[in-house]
């Protein structure tokens, strides 16, 4: 039996290629959709700013760490994203009634709306690509997607 160079067997690599692949896959077409989406609101925004934004949305409400953990930017970074943000009436500050030296952030009304509307855009998005299964294969897909979440949740954010 041969063992590649990261030390696993070359039949499990072929399993891994495969999960590279699809995760490849599904970024450039997310990567795609975001592009395009924030097409809608450049006047509004700039690039940078709505990715980031993106990447929040589903951590939203939070502190600023969560921020700078799932945007990788710095403190100061997060910190600007944030004030800016604000300023645009896409964020609110609120003092955390348990510790009132945490603050955290949720999104306004309007930008819950517009996120909301975003994501039933790349809802509708997604579907087109699974439309012709059936739904033996949706109930796959969806069970294949449950077990990878499980097991990037159950490691949390380990760091390699």
């Amino acid at each position: 039996m041969q063992v590649s160079l990261s030390g696993k067997p070359e039949h499990l690599l072929d399993r891994v290629e495969v999960f590279k692949r699809m995760c490849r896959m599904l970024e450039i077409k997310r990567k795609r959709f975001i592009e395009n989406d924030w097409q809608h609101y450049a006047r509004l925004i700039p690039r940078q700013q709505f990715l980031h934004l993106m990447n929040v949305r589903h951590s939203l409400p939070c502190n600023l760490a969560k921020i700078m953990q799932v945007t990788g930017m710095t403190s100061a970074g997060a910190s600007i994203f944030v004030d800016k943000m604000v300023k645009q009436g896409a964020f609110e500050r609120h003092e955390d009634g348990n510790d009132r030296r945490n603050i955290i952030i949720s999104f306004t009304p309007r930008a819950q709306q517009i996120t909301e509307r975003i994501d039933d855009r790349l809802n509708r998005y997604i579907f087109q690509y699974f439309a012709d299964c059936t739904p033996e294969e949706l109930e796959m897909l969806e069970e294949a997607s449950r077990l990878v979440c499980r097991v990037l949740d159950a490691r949390g954010e380990e760091e390699l």
